[in-house]
């Protein structure tokens, strides 16, 4: 019954689109399914096709197409009909947003959200990134996919903030990416003036000051991260 069933749907899929193909003359509205994932849609008095890749694919509704176009392809013809037309990747790792007739980039979504649509918005997870991807919200940070690095969001592109060197690296805390930096580098950034670390190879303690590390003594017997940096440090 099911392999019936579906050599029906295709049956009446052919018959709405005998005759008509890429090029063919239509009508200002009119639209068919020629295939379970693409669509013909009328633009300027021509068929196009238009890519049906989400997980409905094409159905009819009232003798027109009903398209799911929330998956699709860099590069796929889109209508553009809205302001803000967004589509997903196939994989759900990308945002792609509708651009002069093409679906184009709009954010790389690296996190374990990954890309999904809530109505017409998209929702992308960039909490974990690589430099120079592209971002929206300034002052925006991630983690990169090794975690040995915190970027932020500048003018329009991830960027190195911080090096992560510590135990736990950068991870997210609260929701929102954050960086162990109980381990650190002589002239690596830093945010918290007074902030004191263990440099990396354990024999000198560190300090932050104008935004960078600097040497404040050195460890004889050693530089110890106490309890993973909840309890400072321990320089002998």
């Amino acid at each position: 019954m099911k392999r019936l069933a579906a050599a029906l749907a295709l049956a009446l899929l052919l018959v709405a689109a005998c005759g008509r193909t890429v090029g063919s003359k239509c009508k200002q509205g009119e639209s068919l399914c020629a295939t379970k994932s693409t669509a013909l849609t009328c633009v300027a008095g021509v068929f196009v096709e238009l890519g049906c890749q989400g997980p409905l694919g094409c159905t009819r509704y009232q003798d027109k197409a009903n398209c799911d176009v929330s998956a699709a392809s860099e590069g796929d013809r889109c209508l553009g009909q809205n302001d803000e037309e967004y589509a997903c990747s196939l994989d759900k790792k990308r945002a792609l947003i509708c651009k002069n007739g093409k679906m184009d980039r709009y954010l790389e979504c690296r996190g374990k959200s990954g890309c999904a649509l809530l109505g017409q918005q998209v929702s992308c997870d960039t909490s974990v990134a690589a430099k120079n991807d592209p971002c929206k919200v300034q002052g925006a940070a991630a983690c990169t996919e090794d975690q040995k690095e915190m970027l932020v969001c500048r003018d329009g592109k991830f960027a190195h903030h911080r090096h992560c060197r510590g135990q736990h690296g950068c991870y997210t805390k609260d929701e929102a990416p954050a960086c162990d930096e109980t381990k650190s580098l002589e002239l690596d950034e830093c945010g918290l003036p007074g902030f004191v670390v263990c440099s990396v190879d354990g024999q000198s303690e560190l300090i932050c000051q104008g935004g960078r590390f600097i040497k404040a003594r050195a460890c004889r017997n050693g530089c110890t991260v106490i309890a993973g940096g909840r309890g400072g440090i321990d320089c002998k």
